[in-house]
């Protein structure tokens, strides 16, 4: 079992003459369940493909399911939160880990492990420092939390060797914004850190959604506009709750599939809230652990979102075959062609909300041909294969310079 003890002589130096020399790599994340979720099968991949990992992380009860998957797992103390004394530890112990492990290449993500892992891989003079932005939490904030978070965003950009934005709306606002040097803001292929697994998201499974429509007493002529994800106000679900009330008025077959919960930070309005769980043409089934079948019974999927890194739900249904319709937002109008494989509308507006949706509902066939046209689209462009290999090839070059 991988444990927090330096790896064996053959990946830490000694250097077979037949084949190059395994690549030392360490991902800094905040927490657990971004280890788990947002490197689902990454790691795993290069870890197949030449590197040896050790990952960083918040303890948790999700350690032993880390080191599971084949991973190295060290604990560090670090929070989501602003926790100055507990940030300042964090930093300190990270500097000793780096100092004395000397990674081939440093990988941080996620807000506060990007903040404090990019000032200890700099102190500690890792050779090679990437940092993964996954979108901009500054965005939409103002005073001095805004600030805050704007220079939380900026010492990675500035620190790291290169920063691989997940998505060309990411980079372009992170440069207008003077946050990053352009030439070291970079996008691999059309964006994403983790692709979409085309086998698990794909429109053979719809078949699962007969059963899920059933169990929710949803009739099987229904046009169902489905959501997956957080339940806030920057999620668009204000929006979405104002546009279905009247295109249910409109369209009396259409039902409302709500996949995600409420949180405590960014809660909609308690009208919203009622809504989605009184109103007759709204199913809502909280979180879950497998979305796929709930997304198998939907016919459209509504994602108005205010910002995004990239629009992971959007590339999944498309994947699916179901057109998706969202917002201009940074992030989200890169997860779609608009007119293609799916509508795009302004941000916060719900009568062009409304007005796509109802598009949608009376023409069966642009879903079909919208449906086609995104598992096509999302196939060519972010097969997780593809998106894995990309970063594989990426980290090699960035290396070997400093490779024997």
């Amino acid at each position: 079992m991988p444990s927090d003890q330096p790896p064996n002589a053959a990946s830490s130096g000694a250097c077979d003459s037949r084949e190059p020399r395994r690549i030392r790599l360490c991902v800094i994340a905040t927490i657990g369940k971004s280890i788990q979720i947002l490197y689902a099968g990454r790691l795993e991949y290069l870890m197949a493909n030449g590197f040896d990992v050790t990952v960083i992380c918040a303890p948790s009860e999700l350690d032993e399911a880390i080191r599971a998957r084949g991973l190295r797992l060290k604990t560090v103390p670090l929070t989501r939160a602003i926790t100055p004394c507990g940030d300042v530890r964090a930093l300190a112990q990270l500097y000793r880990f780096l100092r004395r492990e000397a990674f081939d290449l440093v990988e941080v993500s996620t807000p506060k492990a990007a903040l404090v892992g990019s000032v200890a891989a700099w102190l500690a003079r890792s050779p090679c420092l990437v940092h993964i932005l996954r979108g901009l939490a500054y965005e939409g904030k103002s005073g001095p939390l805004g600030l805050i978070l704007r220079t939380a965003t900026r010492i990675p950009c500035r620190l790291a060797d290169v920063t691989f934005a997940v998505s060309p709306s990411v980079r372009e606002q992170i440069c207008a914004d003077g946050l990053g040097k352009p030439d070291c803001i970079r996008v691999l292929g059309a964006g994403s850190a983790k692709g979409v697994d085309l086998a698990r998201f794909s429109p053979e499974r719809r078949v699962e959604g007969r059963a899920v429509r059933e169990t929710l007493r949803i009739p099987s002529d229904a046009v169902v506009i489905g959501f997956v994800g957080r339940m806030t106000r920057d999620k668009g679900v204000e929006e979405l709750a104002h546009a279905f009330r009247e295109l249910h008025e409109e369209f009396p077959h259409t039902v409302l599939l709500m996949v995600g919960d409420h949180e405590a930070r960014d809660r909609p309005s308690g009208e919203s809230v009622n809504f989605y769980s009184a109103h007759e043409g709204v199913r809502h089934v909280g979180w879950q652990t497998d979305v796929v079948p709930f997304m198998a019974a939907m016919d459209i999927f509504a994602l108005p979102t205010y910002r995004e890194g990239l629009g992971n739900a959007l590339l999944e249904a498309a994947a699916m075959e179901i057109p998706t319709v969202t917002t201009y937002a940074t992030g989200a109008r890169d997860a779609s062609v608009d007119g293609k494989t799916g509508l795009q509308v302004p941000i916060g507006d719900v009568k062009s909300l409304r007005e796509a949706l109802a598009r949608l509902i009376r023409d069966a066939d642009l879903r079909l041909a919208m449906g086609r046209a995104g598992r096509a689209w999302v196939a060519e462009w972010f097969d997780q294969q593809r998106v894995w290999q990309l970063f594989a090839d990426a980290y090699r070059n960035l290396t070997r310079v400093n490779l024997p």
